[in-house]
C-alpha cells in the first residue's frame, strides 16, 4: 500500500477550514475550543448533505459568521445525549436538518471528527501551519491577531506521521486531489483505481493511502491524475465531490496550498 505524509496532507486538505478558524479567533475574537466544536459541527453538516458550507460561511461578513457560530453552539447543545430542545431554533434550516437524524448518530460522528480531524489542524489559539517546503506542520509566527502569538502544536502534530520515504508531494502539482473516507470504511488504493478508470477512462497516474498504525482505518489518501483536465469532471462544478466507490463514501477535493490558493488550471473548461 503506497504512503503519504499524513500530517501535512491533512493540514493542507483543511485549509478553508483551517483560514475560518483564523479569522474567528482572530477577527471575531472567539474563544478557540468553542471555535473547534462550531467548525465540527460544520464539517458534520457537510457530511450529510450541506455541501460546501464552510467554504460558503467563509465568504459571509463578520456579521453573519457570528450569527452562524452562536447557532451553531446552541445545535451542539442539542446533539448532546439528554439535551432539552432549545426553543430558539425551532425555525432554523440546520437545527431543523439536525432533527432528521439520531442524537446518537450526531454525536458519535461529531467526536469523531473532533478526533480525527479538528484535534490535529487546530492549536490553542490558531491553526497549525505547514512551512515553506510544504512538508512539515509548525508554529505560526504570523497570526492574524497579534504579533508573538503562537500556534500551540498539538502532541499528535510534534510527533508526526510524515513517512520519509514516501514520494515528495510538489504543491505545484494541478493534477492532484485529495480524498477522504467514512468513518470504518477505508478504501484500497485498488479500489480507488478501479473505480476512477471505471468513470473516466485511464486517468490515475498513482494513488497514495494514509499511512496508519496497526489496527487503525486510513482516513484519507490522494489521487495524482495523469492530466489535470480529470479534476473539473470529477468534480462537475463544485468544489468537492462526493463519490460512492463500492457502496462506501469517498469525497474528493482539489487541492489547495499552504496560502489557501487553487492551483491554477488550464483545464477548468472541458
Amino acid at each position: 500500500m503506497a504512503e503519504i505524509g499524513s500530517l501535512v496532507d491533512l493540514l493542507l486538505f483543511y485549509t478553508v477550514e483551517r483560514a475560518l478558524f483564523n479569522r474567528m479567533v482572530g477577527t471575531l475574537g472567539k474563544d478557540p475550543q468553542q471555535v473547534k466544536t462550531t467548525i465540527a459541527l460544520w464539517l458534520l453538516l457537510e457530511e450529510i448533505g450541506y455541501h460546501d458550507l464552510i467554504r460558503t460561511i467563509n465568504y459571509q461578513n463578520n456579521k453573519t459568521i457570528e450569527a452562524l457560530f452562536n447557532e451553531a453552539l446552541l445545535c451542539l447543545e442539542y446533539i448532546q445525549p439528554d439535551k432539552t430542545e432549545p426553543a430558539v431554533l425551532h425555525h432554523t434550516p440546520v437545527f431543523e436538518e439536525t432533527k432528521n437524524y439520531s442524537r446518537d448518530f450526531m454525536c458519535k460522528r461529531y467526536m469523531h471528527i473532533m478526533e480525527t480531524v479538528c484535534d490535529k489542524i487546530f492549536g490553542e489559539s490558531g491553526a497549525i501551519e505547514v512551512d515553506e517546503s510544504g512538508t512539515r506542520p509548525v508554529l505560526s509566527r504570523d497570526r492574524p491577531f497579534g504579533k508573538g502569538c503562537y500556534a500551540h502544536v498539538p502532541e499528535a502534530a510534534r510527533e508526526s506521521n510524515l513517512n520519509p520515504e514516501a514520494s515528495k508531494f510538489y504543491p505545484e502539482d494541478v493534477r492532484t486531489m485529495f480524498l477522504t473516507f467514512s468513518r470504518g470504511h477505508p478504501l484500497t488504493r485498488e479500489e480507488i483505481i478501479n473505480f476512477f478508470i471505471s468513470k473516466w477512462g485511464d486517468v490515475v497516474q498513482d494513488v497514495f493511502i494514509e499511512r496508519t498504525r496497526p489496527g487503525q482505518d486510513p482516513q484519507f489518501g490522494r489521487i495524482v491524475f495523469t492530466s489535470s483536465t480529470v479534476i473539473p469532471r470529477v468534480l462537475n462544478g463544485q468544489s468537492k465531490a462526493k463519490l460512492l466507490v463500492n457502496r462506501k463514501h469517498l469525497w474528493a477535493r482539489i487541492y489547495m496550498n499552504r496560502h489557501g490558493e487553487k492551483r491554477k488550471s488550464q483545464s477548468m473548461k472541458f
